[in-house]
């Protein structure tokens, strides 16, 4: 692992671009903050802790998906992949500097929910501490899909119709915004392909929503691994 180069490309794809537009510090909360908004007037408030809980999960999500589309105009229109890859720098830490760099973005949505959290009731040290692991976790694991699909995408055009449409099918579909029990068994683990929703059942669970599925959290991890080795052997890194 290059840490320089991880800590470079954060700097470079989320800090700079912070200080270059500042709105970008909301954009990735306002469909998270609205979706729980419209949840709480169609349940009239039952599934608002739901909601908020799923917003930590959706924004992560979220902002780690659009990966598909920033990896792919970097490698198609910059040439900036071609350029890191004659630095030997390998992949995985190209992926874990997306990661990174997104995370970046999601700081003001993360202290907006927390917010929410300690409004109705919902707040505790320990569980904005595990809602910090699981997120982080997410990250790590929705980072190599999104850089996946986007080393399959060969003209720009479009390509971000790409990023919407795997961030709408692996945000909203999992049990992000509802009881991740109401599913059963068989399609909750379908569901569970996608690293939402191991994250989202697991938030449950920490904050007593729903029964804890003590696989959920492990999952999560194993998945965080494969999907990472899977798209190092895969993905089209050097170009044919």
């Amino acid at each position: 692992m290059r840490t320089s180069f991880i800590w470079s490309f954060t700097k470079f794809n989320g800090l700079s671009w912070i200080t270059k537009s500042p709105p970008n510090l909301i954009a990735n909360v306002v469909t998270p903050a609205c979706l729980v908004f419209i949840i709480y007037l169609l349940s009239g408030g039952k599934l608002l802790p739901f909601a908020i809980v799923g917003g930590f999960v959706a924004m992560i999500a979220a902002s780690s998906l659009t990966v598909t589309g920033q990896s792919a105009m970097f490698r198609l229109e910059f040439r900036l992949q071609d350029l890191i890859i004659a630095t030997r720098t390998g992949i995985v830490d190209y992926m874990l500097g997306f990661a990174m760099s997104n995370m970046v973005f999601v700081l003001p949505g993360m202290a907006f929910f927390t917010v929410l959290t300690i409004i109705f009731g919902l707040f505790t040290f320990g569980r904005i501490l595990v809602t910090l692991a699981v997120v982080f976790l997410l990250a790590l694991a929705t980072t190599p899909i999104a850089f996946y699909a986007g080393s399959m995408i060969k003209r720009t055009i479009g390509m971000w119709a790409i990023s919407g449409i795997v961030s709408a099918l692996m945000t909203l579909l999992p049990p992000t915004f509802y009881p991740y029990t109401v599913l059963p068994n068989t399609l909750l683990y379908i569901l569970a392909l996608s690293p939402v929703t191991p994250a989202a059942a697991t938030l449950q669970g920490v904050y007593g929503l729903a029964p804890m599925d003590y696989y959920m959290p492990v999952l999560l991890v194993i998945e965080v691994v494969l999907y990472t080795l899977a798209v190092r052997a895969l993905a089209q890194w050097r170009e044919k």
